[in-house]
C-alpha cells in the first residue's frame, strides 16, 4: 500500500486503523485555533508576541493512540538504555526537580501554511538535560528513543536530545496538564514539530542505532525539524478593504535559527517591501509578529504575499508542498478586494 496515501492511526482501544490522507487532513483540520488576531496585538509593542496565548481549551490536538487517563500515582518516568545510573520518577518526584518556565509556540507538522494546528503556552517543568547528565549518557549511545504510556513512540538524535533548551512539561498556562494535552509529563524540544515531543511521556531509552518511532514508520520526516514559513493573519482572504494607510499583520515561525525578516508582496510577487516585524522576544521558541502599511492601494483585485528569512539568511522555501512528510511549504498568500 501506498503509504504517501494512506496512515496508519489508533483508536483509544489500540486497534490500528488505515486512513486516506484526505481523510486524515480533514480530521487534523477540525480541532484548531481558527487564526491568530495579531491585529489585536498591533499596541503590545515588543512583548505582543509574548501576550498571544493560546487558551488550554483552544490550543489545537493531535493524538495518534487515543488519550490515556494516567494515574499519576502509579506513572513513572524511566531513563535507561545505555546510560551508567538508570533513573526513575515519580510524579512527584519529577515536580521537586529545579522548575523551569518559558513561553513556547508549538506546531503539529501537519499543519497547511499559514493554518491553524498551531498555538503559543506558557509551559514549566523542569530542564531535560541536567536528568540527562545525572544518568550519564554512555558513549556508544547514538538516539533516544521517546515511549508514551498510550504506546506511542518517537526518536531524537543523541546531539538533539541534549540540547540545553529542551524540557519536560507538567505545567501548561499555569496549570497541570490536562488529559488531553499529556498529563501528568511531555517533552518539548523547541524548533521542532509537535509530533516529535511525545504527551503521556513514560520512557526515554538511549540506544546504539537509529530509532524510528510511530509516525516515522508512516513516512513522516524522522527529523521535524519545523519548517520557515510566515502567515498573514489579516486580512483574511477574500475580504474586502478600503482605506489609505490599510495595516497588514501577521506572524513568522521556524526553527532554532528563528525569524530575522518578512517581506510582503502586493502585486503577487512581483515585487517585495519590508514588513516589520515589531515582537520578536525569543526568536527560537515564540512566533514573530510583523505588520506592514499599504499605503493608497489601488482599487481592485489584489493577491497579497508574505515570506520570511531565518537567523541564518535563508530564504523560506517558495515551493508548495503538502504536509506530508517533512511539514507544509510555500507562500501564504490571499486575495483582497480594494473598494
Amino acid at each position: 500500500m501506498d503509504r504517501r496515501r494512506f496512515f496508519s492511526m489508533a483508536a483509544g482501544a489500540g486497534v490500528g486503523v488505515l486512513l486516506p490522507l484526505t481523510v486524515y487532513r480533514y480530521m487534523m483540520r477540525g480541532m484548531h485555533t481558527g487564526y491568530v488576531n495579531v491585529h489585536a496585538y498591533l499596541n503590545d509593542g515588543p512583548e505582543a508576541a509574548l501576550r498571544a496565548i493560546t487558551p488550554n481549551d483552544d490550543f489545537y490536538l493531535m493524538s495518534s493512540h487515543g488519550e490515556p487517563a494516567v494515574d499519576p500515582e502509579k506513572w513513572s518516568l524511566t531513563i535507561d538504555g545505555l546510560v551508567d545510573h538508570p533513573l526513575r520518577f515519580s510524579y512527584d518526584e519529577i515536580r521537586r526537580e529545579p522548575p523551569y518556565e518559558t513561553p513556547l509556540t508549538l506546531e503539529c507538522i501537519s499543519n497547511s501554511v499559514g493554518g491553524g494546528l498551531i498555538g503559543n503556552a506558557v509551559w514549566r517543568g523542569t530542564r531535560l538535560c541536567s536528568l540527562l547528565e545525572r544518568a550519564g549518557i554512555k558513549p556508544q549511545a547514538k538516539y533516544a528513543a521517546l515511549y508514551s504510556a498510550e504506546g506511542y513512540s518517537t526518536g531524537h538524535t543523541l546531539e538533539r536530545i541534549l540540547h540545553p533548551e529542551n524540557f519536560l512539561a507538567w505545567e501548561m498556562n499555569g496549570e497541570p496538564l490536562s488529559r488531553r494535552h499529556g498529563f501528568p509529563l511531555r517533552v518539548i524540544l523547541p524548533g521542532k514539530y509537535g509530533m516529535k515531543m511525545p504527551k503521556w511521556l513514560t520512557r526515554i531509552e538511549f540506544v546504539d542505532h537509529e530509532f524510528l518511532g510511530f509516525w516515522e514508520w508512516q513516512g513522516w520526516s524522522n527529523s521535524s525539524e519545523r519548517q520557515l514559513q510566515a502567515a498573514i493573519d489579516d486580512p483574511r482572504d477574500r475580504a474586502r478593504v478600503s482605506g489609505t494607510n490599510f495595516v497588514i499583520s501577521g506572524w513568522a515561525v521556524a526553527n532554532q535559527a528563528g525569524v530575522k525578516k518578512v517581506e510582503i508582496s502586493t502585486d503577487d510577487g512581483a515585487s517585495w517591501n519590508d514588513a516589520p516585524i515589531f515582537s520578536n522576544p525569543l526568536p527560537s521558541q515564540v512566533w514573530a509578529f510583523w505588520k506592514y502599511v499599504w499605503i493608497n492601494p489601488p482599487k481592485g483585485t489584489h493577491t497579497i504575499t508574505v515570506r520570511a528569512t531565518d537567523g541564518n539568511g535563508k530564504l523560506q522555501i517558495s515551493s508548495s508542498s503538502g504536509e506530508w512528510p517533512d511539514g507544509a511549504t510555500g507562500y501564504h498568500e490571499v486575495t483582497v478586494e480594494v473598494t
